[in-house]
């Protein structure tokens, strides 16, 4: 019976259309939709450790949140997006510094949030922006001291360009230049 479906399957036109369109569709990213099977093996003990594992990470968060300071704290809501801190737990601080934090404008976050630690809690106490900025790193190290060229060190470069030319363009008789870079102007080719 296998046989004859797939023998009614090739007098199929769509199934020819299938053929030659479905690489170009799939490559083009129409993929078919994803199957609706649901979960295969799902217990309720799988849920439960779901669940558990939820809640231990949701534990570990506010743990972590528990132990910062005012001035992490400060760090963390300047640095986070818009949408992260109107979920931010701001507990830690008191309703002054609350009110402060989160009437700041977003100018003023940006230089709380390239701030360091001790600059978020200075600008907390003074319920004013005055950040701290780490020192920059010394990219190039050593100052590089530059060569102030003399005459005679120009000159020499002069005649060393000159030899190069005269020895790439004026060889030997009967020796052809195969690999000309320079070209006199009276020669034509």
């Amino acid at each position: 019976m296998g046989k004859k479906k797939s023998l009614w399957s090739l007098l199929n036109p769509f199934t020819w259309i299938a053929a030659v369109f479905g690489p170009l569709l799939r490559w083009l990213g129409l993929m078919p939709p994803p199957r609706t099977d649901g979960f295969e093996n799902l217990s309720t003990a799988d849920v439960e450790e779901a669940a558990e594992q939820a809640k231990r990470t949701e534990e570990a968060i506010d743990a972590i949140v528990r132990d910062m300071s005012p001035a992490e704290v400060v760090k963390a809501y300047a640095s986070a997006s818009p949408e992260d801190r109107a979920l931010m737990d701001l507990s830690v601080l008191d309703a002054e510094g609350q009110d402060w934090l989160q009437n700041l404008s977003e100018d003023d976050l940006t230089l709380l949030a390239m701030s360091t630690t001790a600059g978020c809690a200075r600008s907390l106490e003074a319920r004013a922006v005055k950040p701290i900025y780490r020192k920059p790193i010394d990219e190039t190290g050593e100052a590089e001291i530059l060569k102030i060229p003399a005459p005679v060190d120009e000159e020499e470069e002069k005649r060393a360009f000159v030899a190069a030319r005269y020895r790439e363009l004026f060889h030997a008789r009967g020796v052809p230049n195969l690999n000309p870079r320079y070209v006199p102007s009276g020669t034509i080719h």
